[in-house]
């Protein structure tokens, strides 16, 4: 398509493309019209490369603006949501959150995904693990019943500096051994 402007006027040679003959048709129409025209044409070309791009950053934008409105309705129906899963420790919740966030889901579908569960008790297990494992000291544990008089007059045996290494506790169990030899006290499982 050929176009030229001209003062009085503008002139078109549009070739029609049949059969190949090669004719060209000219046309000619006011200037305003033509000006007319190629905004026309410029906001057509704007519309189909708005078209052509991904929607996702669309969709981004009308959810940030939707948030706001939903977010303390949407936080309340998680909270509420969470309690009915009896999930409360905030390790899982963050769990639930990122799960749903990442697998594109509602929280209230993710609570009942059998993958979530499998995750969230693994979690679960894994803590409570850990919590149970972290009052044991590391090394060779010792018990302190080793160290009351009791457990020695039990066993009938004094304690030797490999069982009892502190001597103030190893010298006030065999004070205790003495005394009891000498009030007779006889216990039945000697």
């Amino acid at each position: 398509m050929t176009v030229t402007s001209q003062e009085a006027g503008a002139e078109a040679n549009i070739d029609t493309g049949e059969g190949g003959s090669g004719e060209v048709e000219t046309i000619s129409i006011p200037k305003a019209d033509y000006e007319k025209l190629n905004q026309t044409l410029g906001s057509l070309k704007r519309e189909n490369k708005d078209l052509k791009k991904p929607k996702e950053p669309a969709e981004e934008t009308s959810t940030k603006n939707a948030k706001p409105d939903e977010s303390p309705l949407q936080s309340r129906l998680e909270k509420i949501a969470l309690r009915g899963a009896n999930i409360s420790h905030e390790d899982d919740v963050a769990l639930a959150r990122s799960t749903a966030k990442k697998w594109n889901m509602d929280l209230e579908d993710v609570l009942t995904d059998s993958d979530f569960k499998t995750k969230l008790e693994r979690q679960q297990t894994e803590r409570g693990n850990l919590e149970a494992t972290s009052a044991i000291k590391s090394g060779a544990g010792s018990s302190q019943a080793k160290n009351t008089p009791e457990y020695w007059i039990a066993k009938g045996t004094p304690p030797s500096v490999t069982d009892v290494p502190d001597r103030k506790t190893r010298a006030k169990i065999a004070r205790a051994m003495m005394a009891n030899t000498k009030s007779n006290k006889q216990f039945y499982n000697s």
